[in-house]
């Protein structure tokens, strides 16, 4: 008997050896295809083509040119709040918001990174996600911009930003420093006066060549300066340092010399002025999270078409005699040391800047925006004013239409989007209000179209998620169960005899579990090829089918096993539960406690 059982003994070890060799071969493929599910799932692009541009239907565009000065990096209340002398450190865009402007905090969304940022506020998306794997420097997916619309561009600044917008766009002027110029044991201000004095130069240059002064002359003008300095010194100092804080001294200063030279230069007050950030940066001088520090960045907007200051009425306050009356809502309220509570604040999502500045002069907003047209910046007729939102709607409207299209053609069971399935009457019902004067009625159905537009986009957006997440949670399961089986037979004390309960017709079962989970995998994969699904996709549902399909094999296994732990004595079933209960307690505690980190 003893002579017997050890080449037994051996066998069954080589066996599980076999075994576990297999099944770590299988957690690796099955992670690896699992952890690709995340870009089908939150890495999808938006991006949407074949849409046409729709202009809005101005009397004549608000203004001829526009200047967006954007510094990297800027928090909103560095900008706003005053220094230790309790003097502002932007005096000059303070004036505007006081005297010429409008004002807000601009939202970005995370990643707030450089790319993403600008991309927000240049085209009117939240990045192509797709962008992550190239390091948010190329771009794998052509999108438009309020750029590409233009008649012309003239772009100044890093060799990380401009070239994204401008090095493939024939209509435009542009020039960058060299990456040695970024140079983060200095102080980084000089490269904003760098992109200054380069367009300063080409303003220059326009006095003696007749060509460039016809283009500089010419309507649907952008005029785009990149400005790194509080980016590279908020990394470098902190954005409390004195540095961070001089540089917004800086900004302010280039803000105010360019205001001046484009009204000298131009001299017909059909310039408008975009200030705002892409980004803001934490007290430990990074960003790319959610935190406000890193989302809240300020937007100051003046000159041709944009509105100049409400002031704020007050009423009575009980506790300290008065409030003022804000029409806006705020995530943040005002805070009291910007002293700004008497001048109307309009906050917008970091999207909404490109179809303000597309409307501003008087440009189709880019086709795969998402941003709602603020319309408390302009100034505008009424009519105009429903002109410019019903545009804005029906430019979203269309990217709608064409993911929802694509949808349908590659679908075997199509969902629609059901609050929109009667759009065309609703935009009829807006024209006839427009042409009926009623401009009020028709700007409220323009934006709640625009609305239902965006959720519409939503919908589409993740019209894929649940059978996704679906397939994926089992697929997760399925190794776990695979895991316990393996386990359960290779490691615990169970009599023998459970194995050969479950072993009575081995191969006849097998081979219909396996036949089963080969029709299922074939009919899946039908599906999948009839409604264009891409290849991951038929892998993320091969491995779920594959787990699954030997979980079904040991299915006798598995029951018997249940009734086996049952019959066993009442204390061992406790010691299992309270060792299983304290090494749960003691993963969330791990998992719950912060790290240490040295600062």
């Amino acid at each position: 008997m003893a002579g017997r059982s050890r080449p037994q003994a051996h066998s069954s070890s080589a066996s599980t050896r076999r075994r576990e060799r297999w099944l770590v071969v299988l957690g690796i493929v099955l992670h690896a295809v699992y952890m690709l599910s995340i870009f089908d799932i939150y890495f999808k692009s938006p991006i949407v083509h074949g849409m046409a541009p729709v202009p809005p239907r101005l009397s004549a565009p608000p203004a001829k040119r526009l200047v967006l000065p954007s510094p990297d990096g800027l928090r909103a209340d560095k900008f706003f709040e005053p220094d230790e002398r309790g003097r502002y450190r932007a005096p000059f865009l303070r004036g505007v918001i006081e005297e010429k402007g409008r004002w807000g905090v601009s939202h970005a969304r995370p990643p707030t990174e450089s790319r993403p940022g600008h991309v927000a506020i240049i085209a009117g998306f939240y990045e192509d996600p797709s962008a992550v794997t190239k390091g948010w420097k190329a771009n794998p997916v052509e999108f438009d911009s309020v750029f590409y619309q233009s008649r012309h561009t003239i772009s100044f600044g890093s060799p990380d930003i401009v070239p994204i917008f401008c090095s493939s766009l024939p209509h435009s002027t542009w020039g960058s420093y060299p990456h040695e110029y970024e140079d983060f044991a200095t102080d980084a201000s000089f490269l904003d006066h760098w992109s200054f004095d380069q367009f300063e130069g080409l303003l220059n240059r326009s006095l003696d060549d007749v060509k460039l002064r016809q283009l500089l002359l010419q309507d649907k003008l952008v005029i785009f300066l990149h400005l790194l300095g509080c980016d590279s010194n908020g990394h470098a100092h902190r954005p409390y340092s004195s540095i961070y804080l001089n540089n917004v001294k800086v900004v302010d200063e280039i803000a105010e010399r360019m205001y001046n030279l484009m009204e000298s230069y131009f001299n017909d007050n059909g310039t408008a002025y975009v200030f705002t950030a892409d980004h803001g940066m934490s007290d430990k001088g990074s960003h790319g999270d959610g935190h406000p520090s890193n989302t809240d960045t300020p937007l100051v907007a003046w000159g041709a078409g944009i509105r100049s200051p409400k002031f704020l009425a007050y009423t009575d306050k009980p506790d300290d005699g008065f409030r003022f009356v804000d029409d806006h809502r705020h995530d943040m309220p005002t805070p009291q040391n910007w002293a700004l509570e008497g001048f109307e604040r309009v906050d917008v999502n970091q999207a909404d800047i490109a179809p303000l500045m597309a409307t501003l002069v008087g440009l189709p907003c880019p086709l795969n925006s998402v941003g709602n047209l603020p319309s408390h910046y302009l100034k505008l007729s009424k009519s105009d004013e429903v002109e410019a939102v019903l545009a804005n709607t029906k430019q979203i409207l269309n990217q709608f239409l064409r993911k929802s299209e694509q949808k349908q053609s590659s679908s075997l069971y199509f969902k629609p989007f059901k609050p929109l399935v009667n759009y065309s009457s609703v935009l009829d019902r807006i024209e006839d209000l427009i042409s009926a004067r009623d401009y009020k009625t028709a700007m409220k159905y323009s934006e709640e179209l625009r609305s239902m537009a965006l959720a519409g986009l939503h919908y589409f957006q993740t019209y894929d998620w649940f059978m996704l997440m679906t397939t994926i949670t089992l697929g997760y399961i399925g190794w776990m169960a695979n895991l316990i089986i393996h386990v359960l037979q290779s490691y615990t004390t169970f009599p023998a005899s459970l194995l050969k309960r479950t072993q009575v017709y081995p191969m006849n079962t097998s081979m219909k579990v396996y036949i089963g989970g080969c029709l299922f995998m074939g009919l899946s994969s039908i599906i999948l090829l009839l409604e264009k699904s891409p290849p991951l996709y038929h892998a993320y549902v091969f491995m779920t089918i594959f787990l699954w399909t030997r979980i079904v094999q040991n299915y006798e296994f598995m029951k018997s096993a249940w009734r086996e732990l049952f019959n066993m004595p009442f204390k061992y079933i406790m010691n299992l539960l309270i060792s299983s209960v304290a090494a749960l307690l003691i993963l969330e505690f791990l998992v719950r406690t912060p790290p240490v980190i040295d600062t």
